[in-house]
């Protein structure tokens, strides 16, 4: 796929799929951005992910509607998953950042603004998140607040700054990259191994994928909580079922995404190991979580109802040691594959002759 020309400025990125019924709010944000003149250019790109509905028609009469400040395009990607989606995006991105914004975020008038201050101020930022606070559609439960996180609606780590080496990503809502390092990833041959949501599955972790193949590529993974936007989150997904769902999906990711971790961990480790890893070891540490939750969930009487953090940690590792294991026993080949995007990445990185 052709790359655009990179010029100087923030290409918004909405990815979206079936949005036709709250696409409105997300683009009525966007035009409220506040942008010095003359300071950078900004477009806006929404990418239509196989949608169903009329997403694409309401979105192009909104933007004509509110008169949109900003160039924009509405463009169609029929392969299915958030990564198809991502990629023909920055294909299309003329600028230097992208900034990612799901198409139920609401950015507050400073974000893109904050954002280039940011990213400017630090070349070696591939990836920078912000912080997002939940818009609930009704009075959500009790329980919620224990797992906002999962919503990209709560803090991502217990620091601002540079979090490169620990936790190594940062949610897509709201997420700003640098094209330069996704140009990068993909000149070492980054071939994702999550595709992301396929429409209402919830299998993700495509943008933690995307923040770990950054860090080996030796760029910072940077957090600011001056960047906030607002999370809608409708009745539907305030259900027990969704956020089990959520874990499931997430315990298969981090399972699949475990290569990517341990090359991290050997470069904050000076005596770690780079050579090939095995299945088991993980599968082994996830054993040990789940074992460590379960105890917990047993001294506080909880048995697996609505809302016992515990109890689904506990379950979401043993999930996550389930993959781990079928992974060693189907000799998967994913660490191999690691190793020598690694490699490629550094033959990138070495002088012509």
């Amino acid at each position: 796929m052709a790359i655009a020309s990179q010029e100087r400025g923030i290409t918004v990125l909405i990815c979206t799929y079936n949005s036709a019924t709250r696409i409105k709010e997300t683009l009525q944000a966007l035009s409220r951005q506040q942008v010095t003149p003359g300071a950078f250019s900004v477009e806006v790109l929404l990418v239509d992910n196989a949608s169903t509905d009329d997403t694409s028609a309401v979105a192009s009469a909104e933007f004509a509607a509110l008169n949109f400040p900003f160039p924009y395009q509405v463009l169609y990607e029929g392969r299915s998953g958030k990564s198809n989606a991502l990629e023909l995006g920055f294909a299309t991105a003329r600028y230097e950042y992208v900034c990612i914004v799901d198409d139920d975020n609401w950015l507050e008038e400073n974000y893109l603004s904050l954002a280039w201050e940011v990213m400017e101020s630090d070349r070696q930022i591939g990836a920078l998140g912000g912080i997002g606070r939940p818009k609930c559609e009704i009075t959500p439960p009790q329980w919620f607040k224990d797992f906002a996180v999962i919503y990209a609606a709560d803090k991502q780590a217990p620091k601002q700054g540079d979090i490169t080496l620990h936790p190594s990503y940062v949610y897509g809502a709201g997420c700003v990259v640098r094209k330069e390092a996704w140009e990068k990833i993909y000149r070492a041959g980054f071939k994702s191994m999550l595709t992301g949501r396929h429409g209402d599955k919830l299998t993700s972790g495509e943008d933690n994928e995307m923040c770990y193949a950054f860090v080996l590529a030796g760029y910072k993974i940077w957090y600011d909580e001056r960047l906030r936007f607002q999370h809608f989150i409708p009745a539907k997904r305030l259900t027990w079922n969704y956020v089990e769902r959520i874990f499931a999906g997430n315990a298969e990711s981090e399972a699949a995404l475990r290569p990517y971790l341990d090359y991290i961990m050997a470069l904050r480790n000076a005596s770690a190991s780079n050579k090939p890893l095995i299945w088991l070891r993980n599968a082994k540490f996830s054993l040990q979580y789940a074992v460590t939750f379960l105890g917990k969930a047993v001294k506080d009487k909880e048995f697996f109802r609505e809302g016992e953090p515990s109890a689904i940690r506990a379950n979401f590792y043993w999930q996550q040691f389930k993959a781990l294991v079928k992974k060693e026993l189907t000799r998967d080949k994913s660490y191999h594959e690691i190793e020598a995007f690694v490699s490629r990445l550094k033959a990138l990185e070495k002088p012509a002759a």
